[in-house]
């Protein structure tokens, strides 16, 4: 058994590539693998790994036929590993001279399942300068003991520490990772470098202050290019899958509180994206595979209301073709009716109820009329929003006002 499978992250990277890995095989006191995935390249990256795996038999090369992205990337690295311990890095970044006996040396010495470390940041000419700082990827509090991982990443939280950067800033030990399964989930992009799996899981886990990764800012690449809708569905279903782990989870109270405050920022960042991304055309297909994961997109990301879905296609043509549409409630049910009618772009509606009283004369910006007032008027539709234990006495009120053009919510 070699002592470390390096999975290398290839597509599109033939002006990178090549100084990668002179930065893996050049290292040295250690044993290991190079398992070079290359993600359907239409570039020269392939003929590159080819060349590199002729020269030199610990290079390996597999290969995706499409492009499935870097968590399906990875998965075929893991499978193919025979390392004592993981190690991934993209095939655009460098090792540092001596990082992979630092790694593994440490991890030996404290038989660890996960080891943190820090980078350094840097960029080729003046493209990028202004947009990164070089020790953004450097934890400001030292950690020289061995923790629990869920005790390590409430430790960092509470520091303000990184805990979920990518990837790339971990060792870890494959029995650990194959018995915890920590493959990635398939189809995600961007959200797919989250750490929150491996504390998790990790009985014993450590962080090193020692910069042992180069990481490139370039053109094009993830950090650097324009996010799509495809991104923030990523992120939703992640949040998710992180959310039904912590609640498998026990410990005690002050990790929690620390787990609590990095999900509310995960939140916040989902509805960044979103903001960012509610103008795109681009359909949301990856959440259908999904449905708890769509569930929760639409309920608390996009805030689309409970109703919204159910009105069915000939309610909207029908409401859309009358001259006045009344809203006939004003309670909880009605503010359902009409989140869903605005929702639908419907906003032209007017409020009514059997006797309005004295101390409540709006609903959502509108006046509150008695359902009397539009009696008699051509085209009228009424739209009874109301508890149906009141159907009676509403029908009453709806036939001796002569109203014949009626819905009653749910409007399906």
């Amino acid at each position: 058994m070699v002592d470390i499978s390096v999975i290398v992250t290839v597509y599109n990277l033939e002006t990178y590539v090549g100084s990668c890995l002179d930065s893996i095989l050049g290292q040295t006191g250690v044993e290991f693998e190079v398992i070079c995935v290359d993600d359907a390249s239409t570039d020269a990256s392939l003929h590159i790994l080819e060349e590199y795996r002729q020269r030199d038999s610990r290079v390996k090369i597999v290969r995706n036929t499409n492009n499935m992205g870097l968590a399906s990337a990875r998965n075929k690295g893991y499978r193919c590993a025979e390392g004592e311990y993981l190690y991934n890095i993209d095939g655009d970044d460098m090792l540092k001279k001596g990082a992979l006996l630092r790694m593994y040396s440490c991890a030996k010495e404290h038989d660890l399942d996960l080891l943190g470390f820090s980078a350094k940041s840097f960029s080729q000419g003046d493209e990028f300068s202004g947009f990164f700082e070089e020790d953004e990827y450097v934890r400001k509090h030292d950690y020289p003991a061995v923790y629990h991982g869920g005790e390590l990443f409430a430790l960092l939280m509470k520091n303000g520490d990184r805990v979920t950067s990518n990837r790339v800033f971990y060792l870890y030990k494959r029995e650990y990772f194959l018995r915890n399964q920590l493959f990635d989930e398939e189809g995600l992009r961007y959200a797919d470098d989250s750490m929150f799996f491996y504390y998790m899981t990790a009985q014993r886990a450590m962080c090193i202050p020692d910069q042992l990764y180069l990481r490139r800012y370039r053109r094009g690449s993830m950090v650097t290019s324009s996010m799509k809708k495809r991104y923030l569905e990523s992120m939703v279903v992640l949040f998710c899958a992180e959310m039904g782990r912590w609640r498998k989870l026990e410990f005690d109270a002050e990790v929690n509180c620390q787990i609590e405050a990095y999900f509310d920022l995960r939140l916040k960042e989902i509805n960044e994206f979103y903001v960012r991304f509610q103008q795109d055309d681009a359909k949301e297909t990856y959440l259908q595979e999904h449905p708890a994961d769509e569930y929760f997109y639409k309920r608390f990301i996009r805030q689309e209301p409970l109703l919204a879905m159910s009105i069915s296609q000939n309610c909207l043509d029908r409401i859309r073709r009358a001259d006045r549409v009344v809203l006939y409630g004003a309670g909880a049910i009605a503010v359902e009716v009409a989140k869903a009618l605005e929702y639908h772009s419907i906003v032209n509606y007017l409020v009514a109820v059997t006797e309005p009283g004295d101390s409540r004369q709006t609903f959502r910006g509108r006046p509150i009329n008695n359902i009397k007032t539009y009696a008699g008027k051509d085209k009228t539709l009424i739209l009874v929003a109301v508890s149906e234990k009141y159907r009676k006495e509403i029908e009453e009120v709806l036939d001796i006002n002569g109203f014949q053009d009626v819905m009653w919510a749910p409007l399906q």
